[in-house]
């Protein structure tokens, strides 16, 4: 039987502001978020938006995947602390349409007497601040578990991605993970779901594939992606070399396409193509 959810389902805003802000959300670790997260900032960026992805998990796995050196680096948790220059805690790419925030030094909030109640402000304040900078998007990859920092990190956000790892403990997570962000919205929080992505799928057994097709029969059509994300040995090479795997080869893999796909789809769920279609200008037929 079909399970209803029409409180957590996606509504498009009718306006969206200058930057967007999305997050990731999982109850459970190792589902993909980060490499998620990198795919799909990366996809975004070369679709033309300017993409800035923020590691909020205090084990900075965004910037880890990317490059070593920002273990050291000061990031999200020195800005919530002390706010401050943007662009000094950012680090660009050879993408000029995509920047990283790492995650910084988590143990500077601890050290600083910094509150959690704090960080409300001060993410509202780097979103102004991409703003200003001429940012598109802000993509937050957060720690598993809907509490605490992750909890305060969605709330902030304008949609939310939920990656789902085909796995059976799903059919039991996904209803209390929309139950959990039905209550965020109640206690005046304004995200939406902009989808569940089916994640680490593995193709050649049937289990997994069972609990893909049992998740697409539960929940309203809307509230899946299209698209889900396999279990392929490329993302681990692509993670060890520190790259988005659309840039593992000198041809792109086939799977880097997956990424370019919920890319368009999630323009689509969360009002960004509408609104580039309203901000573009049409040419003179002489022109």
């Amino acid at each position: 039987m079909r399970m209803h959810f029409h409180h957590a389902i996606t509504n498009v805003a009718a306006s969206i502001g200058a930057v967007i802000a999305i997050s990731t959300a999982s109850q459970k670790g190792g589902v993909g978020k980060t490499t998620l997260c990198i795919n799909l900032a990366y996809s975004l960026a070369r679709r033309g938006w300017r993409v800035l992805l923020v590691d909020t998990d205090p084990q900075g796995g965004v910037g880890l995947s990317l490059a070593k050196s920002t273990k050291s680096r000061e990031g999200f948790y020195e800005y919530l602390v002390r706010g401050g220059d943007l662009a000094r805690l950012v680090v660009t790419t050879r993408l000029p349409e995509l920047e990283v925030m790492p995650a910084g030094q988590y143990d500077t909030c601890a050290r600083s007497g910094w509150a959690i109640h704090e960080a409300p402000q001060r993410l509202a304040d780097l979103l102004r601040a991409a703003e200003l900078r001429g940012l598109d998007v802000v993509l937050f990859d957060t720690a598993a578990g809907l509490n605490g920092m992750s909890e305060t990190v969605v709330k902030a956000c304008d949609f939310v991605i939920l990656p789902q790892q085909s796995e059976p403990l799903a059919i039991r997570s996904v209803p209390h993970m929309l139950e959990t962000l039905a209550r965020f919205r109640a206690e005046g929080a304004g995200v939406k779901v902009a989808g569940i992505l089916l994640t680490m799928v593995m193709r050649e057994h049937e289990m997994s594939l069972r609990v893909a097709r049992e998740l697409r029969e539960m929940l309203p059509a809307n509230l899946m992606f299209q698209q889900s994300i396999p279990r392929l040995p490329s993302f681990l090479d692509a993670s060890a070399l520190g790259v988005p795997v659309a840039l593992t080869r000198r041809n792109p893999p086939p799977e880097a396409l997956i990424f370019d796909q919920i890319a368009a789809d999630l323009e689509q769920r969360t009002g960004m193509a509408a609104q580039r279609e309203r901000n573009q200008p049409h040419a003179s037929l002489l022109d």
